[in-house]
């Protein structure tokens, strides 16, 4: 099984534990491992991409130059429903079709998670209810859902060179 389904199959674990668990590590560990998957699910596409299969390592060696704030500055210009264009693509250049509702969906959810897992993980005086894990869990798994979907779409191929090239391509 991918790294990425089996830390969503984690996240929901720690998330289902106990329905009242007012575990604050449980809590903030199933929010960042939703996170992580989504990460990833999105990060093991680029490599696959941009990488052949051959030799043994070099797609995990790529898939591990990928940065988070970079891939969050991407899903923020693949965010919006419609657009013809993103800011972090090479000047002049539209995208083949506008962006379809479930790769807004994927951008705005990963947006979404990677900023929850920053609170989960480094907001210490944050507080979380019994529940709160469950709705961003479920994110992640409408995130999987929608990307199934949309992997193959011809806006697909452009969101994930940008996770990787979108910074260095204006240069």
């Amino acid at each position: 099984m991918p790294l990425a389904e089996e830390l969503l199959d984690h996240a929901r674990l720690l998330a289902n534990l106990d329905a009242h668990t007012t575990s604050q590590a449980n809590i903030r560990r199933a929010i960042s491992a939703a996170y992580y998957a989504v990460f990833h699910l999105l990060s093991a596409a680029v490599a696959e991409q941009v990488s052949p299969g051959f030799p043994a390592g070099l797609r995990e060696c790529t898939q591990r130059v990928l940065g988070h704030s970079q891939m969050f500055n991407v899903a923020k210009a693949f965010s919006q429903q419609g657009k013809n264009e993103a800011k972090c693509l090479p000047k002049g250049f539209a995208l083949p079709d506008p962006i379809s509702q479930e790769l807004a969906s994927v951008s705005n959810g990963f947006k979404d998670l990677q900023e929850a897992r920053h609170a989960a993980d480094y907001d210490v005086l944050k507080q979380y209810n019994p529940g709160d894990e469950l709705a961003l869990v479920q994110q992640a798994e409408k995130i999987f859902k929608d990307w199934k979907t949309e992997r193959s779409s011809r806006n697909a191929t452009v969101f994930l060179a940008a996770m990787i090239f979108g910074k260095d391509w204006n240069k």
